[in-house]
Formats: C-alpha cells, sequence, structure tokens
C-alpha cells in the first residue's frame, strides 16, 4: 500500500521491528476497508484491523483464539505499545 499517512507508516514499521524482534514472519497482508481502516491477517490467522485515518481512532486485536478487544481514541504510541498482542497471533 502506498497511501499510507505518516501515523500508519510509523505504525507499520513499528509492525515490522516488533514481528522481526520476536523472530516471526514478518510477511503479511494489509487491506484497506471502506471505512479507511486497515484489516491484517498472515497465510496463519487474522492479525486484527487498525483506523489512524480521521478524527476518531481504533485498533483492534486478540487477546484470545476467539475475543477481540478494542482500544479507541489512543495516541499512536498506545497502539505501537499494543502491537504486543499482534505479534502474539502472528
Amino acid at each position: 500500500m502506498d497511501d499510507f499517512t505518516p501515523e500508519e507508516a510509523a505504525f507499520f514499521s513499528a509492525l515490522d521491528a516488533a514481528l522481526k524482534a520476536a523472530h516471526k514472519n514478518t510477511f503479511y497482508k494489509a487491506t484497506r476497508m471502506a471505512n479507511g481502516a486497515i484489516s491484517v491477517q498472515n497465510q496463519h490467522a487474522y492479525i486484527g484491523k487498525i483506523k489512524l485515518r480521521g478524527r476518531k481512532t481504533w485498533m483492534q486485536y486478540m487477546t484470545g483464539l476467539y475475543n477481540a478487544e478494542t482500544a479507541e481514541d489512543e495516541p499512536l504510541e498506545e497502539y505501537i505499545r499494543l502491537l504486543r498482542f499482534w505479534v502474539k497471533t502472528a
């Protein structure tokens, strides 16, 4: 995807670094949704969604096999901190 905002670019750069640090595969598919959010998955599983465009921001992450949590209206640094859940799922 080449239409990332600076916040999205920083987030995905942090995701790549976190995956490398955890010795996980850095290949994933990021798909822009109609509402501006980005859905992320790899060949094994759904990883999460992030919306950093617009006034409302949010991040969805898996806390269990069938349990998802959502953080809303947090600063970018908090979403990056929550990447640990995405890395665990990846």
